[in-house]
């Protein structure tokens, strides 16, 4: 596939998110890897209901997290995104992606008009725009550079 069409695809399965959102009718939507753990807990990321919710990862030290009422509509979102970007995710860069997610996902919290769920999930979206821009980007000057 190329590097177009990946990127199309993916902008448009980010599209689809966001109109999912908006038109929200209060029902939380589960990702089947839910079924395992509702809560989103990889790549140094957890997302939590509260800060005494009895899971937290032996390793939370060494993690950003996201103490949150929404915390099983953000984890959806997340293993989405996790779908909508496994042909860029690599083991040498996911941990970054998702730092960066969980950045948006904190300064959404800390925005008192962008702390709903749907506030923090398009949040979430923009910041996931901007990685697949990245991505993009990298790939362009990646392929000019082996050009010449």
């Amino acid at each position: 596939m190329s590097t177009t069409t990946r990127y199309r695809q993916t902008k448009e399965y980010l599209e689809v998110l966001r109109v999912l959102i908006n038109s929200e009718d209060g029902h939380v939507v589960r990702h089947p890897d839910q079924a395992h753990s509702p809560y989103w807990q990889a790549a140094d990321l957890q997302v939590i209901p509260n800060e005494s919710f009895e899971h937290v990862d032996a390793f939370a030290a060494h993690q950003l997290l996201i103490f949150t009422p929404h915390a099983e509509t953000l984890s959806w979102m997340l293993y989405m995104l996790r779908d909508a970007f496994s042909d860029y995710l690599t083991p040498d860069n996911k941990s970054l992606i998702y730092s960066q997610w969980g950045v948006a996902l904190k300064c959404a919290q800390a925005s008192h008009h962008e702390s709903s769920a749907t506030g923090m999930q398009s949040a979430l979206l923009d910041a996931a725009d901007l990685a697949l821009e990245a991505f993009l980007e990298a790939e362009q000057k990646c392929r000019r550079r082996k050009r010449g």
